[in-house]
């Protein structure tokens, strides 16, 4: 109790003068000089301890992404970085490293673990964090894992995840993925059901071939009771609050901008905050929701102005990340300029609405097995390549034949045709070769 409050109190400190509002410059990342910020994000119980996924590794912030210094993992490029904080396991960091698969910290980034025991594929793009189990994004396909010690293959083989989300649920996980690089047929957006683990592939109210770049979901309140979500893409934002069966889009983002990041508040289901990185050109900006992610206004009061004659300012968003703080939300936001070296913005939004009363799930939760039975594939869809199994005995000839006739789900009536046929044409040949003698 003591410690929450002092996490308060100095929360309180960082935000300022009441009323204040606006982004300001946090610290510099010593040692990435020209390097990319990929991702950011906060604990989720500590509105103080935030990370960065830099090419030169992972940051960490311990007052609210005010200052930054360099964690124990340097030296590789990170593409994600998530907090876990389950139940009777501690806090982790996990970060997806670009070809060298998983890293854990369990001391706040001060050392790292690799932590990519059974990865299908070690390019980690993006990483969602449940109380039921964890899903990594790879560049060929998704990998799951009940506690984050050892990974599985959990479909989607053959599609490069961009995004991934997801919700703890009395059946399961709920996850939603997006791909940027489908292996077949146009469907971007997937849902997993969490009773069979088939991946389900989403169309109805978005655009066809549309590339995924983010997928956010928020907490339920009394009047928000299914976790709305928000997905960006290169041909607009769209929003679902049923769970993904329904979408439309939203509105008020300036005409050829297309948002690459938006995620909401971990307080609040209305409250959401989005930026575009411009597509590596010189412009973007930051913008705000109020309602869920169904309309946004520009809401980029302090970052950068800067910009080349005939050219808009350079403020290209690359991540956002809002923090459980209280009373107001703490957001920081990851500039990659054209151009210019990467930064961390921050703001404290007393401007936003006072967070409603959150809800939790009633039933419980059910957590993912320890180890995956098989790679489930999109419902509809034709697997993709299976694994080799380890080779075994080798079966005798007769046994093969048996085998290779009674295989199912041919019909029995073929079966015993074939077994009649075999049959005949053995005696026929026995009788010609030991009755009648050899030609």
């Amino acid at each position: 109790m003591a410690g929450a409050a002092a996490a308060l109190l100095l929360t309180g400190a960082l935000s300022g003068p009441a009323g204040a509002a606006g982004w300001a410059p946090a610290g510099s990342l010593p040692g990435l000089e020209s390097g990319e910020i990929w991702q950011v994000a906060f604990a989720p119980h500590n509105p103080l301890l935030a990370a960065a996924a830099t090419d030169n590794g992972v940051y960490m912030s311990a007052d609210g992404g005010n200052t930054w210094t360099s964690s124990g993992l340097r030296g590789s490029r990170a593409w994600a970085v998530a907090f876990s904080d389950q139940p009777g396991q501690g806090l982790a960091i996990y970060a997806g490293l670009a070809g060298s698969g998983m890293r854990v910290s369990l001391d706040n980034g001060a050392s790292w673990s690799n932590d990519s025991a059974g990865l299908p594929n070690l390019d980690v793009r993006d990483i969602a964090v449940t109380a039921d189990g964890l899903a990594a994004g790879t560049d060929d396909g998704i990998a799951l894992s009940a506690a984050g010690v050892t990974w599985y293959s959990g479909g989607l083989t053959g599609d490069s995840i961009s995004a991934l989300a997801g919700i703890a649920g009395p059946s399961g996980p709920v996850f939603f993925a997006g791909v940027d690089y489908a292996n077949s047929g146009s469907t971007f957006l997937y849902r997993r059901n969490p009773t069979d683990g088939v991946w389900q592939p989403i169309s109805s109210g978005l655009p066809s071939g549309d590339v995924v770049n983010s997928i956010s979901m928020g907490p339920t309140s009394q009047t928000v009771t299914t976790n709305p979500v928000l997905i960006t893409t290169a041909r607009g934002t769209f929003r679902s609050r049923d769970g993904g069966t329904s979408w439309t889009a939203s509105t008020g983002i300036p005409q050829n901008t297309y948002l690459t990041d938006a995620t909401f508040s971990p307080l609040d289901p209305n409250l959401v905050y989005a930026g575009a990185d411009a597509g590596g050109s010189s412009g973007g900006g930051l913008f705000r929701s109020t309602d869920a992610g169904q309309s946004f206004t520009t809401a980029n009061q302090g970052l950068p102005s800067n910009h080349s004659s005939g050219e808009p300012a350079r403020q290209e968003v690359e991540s956002i990340a809002v923090s459980p703080g209280e009373p107001y939300a703490t957001v920081i936001a990851a500039l990659d300029p054209y151009q210019s070296d990467a930064s961390i913005y921050r703001e404290v939004d007393t401007t936003a609405p006072s967070p409603p009363v959150l809800t939790t799930a009633s039933a419980g939760v059910a957590t993912l097995p320890a180890s995956g039975t098989g790679t489930p594939t999109p419902s509809g869809q034709a697997s993709g390549p299976k694994a080799t199994p380890t080779p075994g005995a080798k079966a005798s000839l007769v046994a093969q034949v048996f085998g290779a006739a009674f295989h199912f789900p041919t019909p029995l009536v073929f079966e015993l045709a074939l077994v009649l046929l075999a049959a005949g044409l053995f005696i026929r040949w026995r009788r010609h070769y030991y009755v009648d003698g050899p030609p």
